[in-house]
């Protein structure tokens, strides 16, 4: 076939105009690009006049030179020897930066020669463009990292904090369930560690492989099929053209870490105990299984037994996730280590805070030991958090730093103890105006500069105070 009738068949029904033809002599003499075609041994078919010139070549004296006797560094030949494309990269000739592509030419599936552009651009244009590409590479990275931080296990047995004979004998038993390689479930109240202790088996027994988290509360109940088993191409309306491996994929070789089980929808559950039977995934819109290898933690403040009865949790799902089982004792049957969290959490925190570590009196000390912490370590955190902010200039924390529930519900029965003494919108101001107070006495009474540390207008900084009555002389420097 000719050249004419090629680039004819090329055009199709578009076919030849004035417009056309000037497009292709525009692009075989570009001013303002490079245009270089090879043929497969890497020797000049053509090259653009603005380039001859640059060279100091003659009209065509280019051609059966080899690309490199111009262009020492071009990447025509590897593009050759592996047909992969180019794009986007840096060339530097004779102290002039460009950027530049190169693409194979096939003709019936063998390499016929290959065609490169380079666009030559200003130093700060190609410094820009580097900077481009170094972000776009950073953030490639940063997700690569991402996704393999979120399938890893952060916590060890040796971060579990508790001394007590309840919370050691846990540890141990937890500690003989991982070398047992068995699933595991584990059960305890809203706050006990759960999480931490499923992190520690995994990084006791499998350190190393996937530990993929399912929170299963946050899926949504229409979707909780192709998140935990993948999906086929063309499975559902919005499913990506590639597919997608599941939760249960991601998690090969590894541990799969339910959270919250007892919120898995009793459509899947039935699917969800084959997997663990078999150990096997059918992807939705496929007709082919996958062998898998992986570890179940699951995770519950719930008495499965009970959802059970109720027909809300299946049985034969139960018996199969509940093989090995591990209960964490609350807080509150651990006094000797509330005192043992107490002294962490506030280093912790003061160090967080960047100030000064504080000490406790023997009278809140008390108070904390005999409050029943139905939040357990997460109660007493927040607790902790809010307490150290309402001291925040005071060395020590007193009676009337610690809020009222704390104290209240102490040393009476349960059907005395009054719900909380301050509500939460009273608490929040009164550790907003203590911080407040503790900036303004940092800064030594300047409001600028306290406005600056808090993050907040001058203006806002203003009507708090007259909200909260706090008065300082007016700064030296604000005068």
């Amino acid at each position: 076939m000719k050249g004419l009738e090629v680039i004819g068949a090329t055009l199709g029904k578009y076919g030849f105009s004035r417009h056309i033809i000037a497009a292709l002599k525009f692009f075989l003499r570009n001013p303002y690009e490079t245009l270089i075609v090879t043929n497969a041994d890497g020797r000049i078919e053509f090259l653009d006049r603005g380039s001859e010139k640059f060279f100091g070549l003659a009209q065509g004296e280019a051609k059966d030179l080899h690309i490199r006797e111009l262009f020492p560094e071009s990447s025509i030949p590897a593009t050759l020897e592996t047909r992969i494309p180019i794009v986007g990269r840096i060339f530097e000739i004779e102290d002039k930066k460009g950027v530049g592509s190169v693409y194979p030419l096939l003709e019936n599936d063998k390499i016929l020669g290959a065609v490169a552009t380079l666009t030559f651009y200003s130093l700060e244009e190609v410094d820009r463009i580097n900077s481009e590409l170094g972000r776009l590479r950073r953030k490639v990275r940063y997700f690569e990292e991402k996704q393999r931080s979120e399938h890893a296990a952060i916590y060890s047995f040796g971060n579990i904090l508790g001394t007590s004979s309840l919370m050691r004998d846990t540890i141990e038993i937890a500690k003989r369930i991982s070398v047992l390689n068995s699933d595991v479930l584990i059960v305890g109240e809203s706050g006990t560690g759960k999480e931490l202790f499923a992190h520690s088996i995994h990084d006791f027994s499998l350190k190393g492989q996937s530990f993929v988290k399912i929170n299963c509360p946050a899926i949504p109940f229409e979707l909780a099929e192709s998140e935990l088993f993948g999906y086929e191409k063309g499975a559902f309306s919005g499913a990506l053209s590639s597919g997608r491996p599941g939760k249960f994929e991601a998690a090969n070789d590894g541990t799969i870490f339910m959270d919250e089980i007892s919120s898995l929808p009793l459509s899947i559950q039935a699917k969800f105990l084959r997997v663990l039977q078999e150990r096997e995934v059918q992807r939705l819109g496929s007709t082919r299984t996958r062998r898998i290898n992986f570890r179940l933690i699951s995770v519950t403040n719930k008495d499965l037994k009970s959802l059970v009865r109720e027909g809300k949790f299946r049985d034969d799902l139960y018996y199969r996730v509940a093989k090995a089982s591990i209960f964490i004792p609350p807080l509150r049957e651990r006094e000797e280590d509330i005192r043992l969290c107490i002294d962490h959490f506030t280093r912790t925190i003061c160090s967080s805070f960047r100030i000064p570590p504080k000490t406790w009196t023997n009278t809140v000390l008390t108070s904390f030991l005999q409050y029943d912490w139905p939040g357990n370590v997460r109660e007493l955190i927040n607790v902790l958090e809010q307490t150290i902010l309402k001291a925040w200039t005071e060395s020590t924390i007193e009676q009337h730093h610690v809020p009222g529930y704390i104290v209240s519900s102490n040393k009476l029965p349960d059907s005395d103890k009054p719900q909380f003494v301050r509500t939460f919108k009273e608490e929040a101001a009164a550790n907003e105006k203590a911080v407040i107070e503790s900036t303004l006495t940092r800064t030594n009474g300047n409001k600028r500069e306290a406005a600056r540390i808090l993050g907040m207008a001058r203006s806002v900084l203003y009507n708090k105070m007259h909200r909260y009555d706090i008065r300082v002389a007016q700064s030296k420097n604000e005068s």
